[in-house]
């Protein structure tokens, strides 16, 4: 998924005035906080997006299938966060946290080894 389209889901499903430019932001502060709170313990990469600035054709870090929910629902959060609408805001907050809960849990699955057969 790419910022550009993750944006326009965004927008499409929760029309607000913000210009895109900041939402890119958004979006590149979240895939800072993916890369050094999932993916690094876990001793996967993922590209360092330090110092650059998202475009709409920027690749976001999170695949498919998680990425429509996580970076929706940051998204989300933001706009709620700043329109001052607390409820929404909580609503928002708490279906990015199962996103990102998912996303980890995923990842961990992926990084650990099979369990060795267990033998009385």
């Amino acid at each position: 998924m790419t910022a550009g389209q993750a944006v326009d889901r965004a927008d499409g499903l929760r029309p607000n005035s913000y210009a895109r430019s900041l939402k890119l932001g958004w979006l590149q502060r979240l895939d800072g906080q993916i890369r050094p709170e999932l993916l690094l313990p876990l001793g996967l990469q993922a590209a360092d997006t330090a110092g650059t600035e998202y475009t709409d054709a920027t690749a976001l870090t999170v695949p498919f299938p998680y990425a429509e929910e996580l970076y929706t629902a940051y998204l989300f959060a933001q706009i709620d966060l700043n329109n001052g609408e607390i409820a929404k805001y909580n609503q928002s907050t708490a279906l990015l946290s199962a996103a990102w809960r998912q996303y980890a849990d995923s990842l961990m699955r992926q990084s650990s080894p099979a369990p060795a057969p267990f033998r009385f």
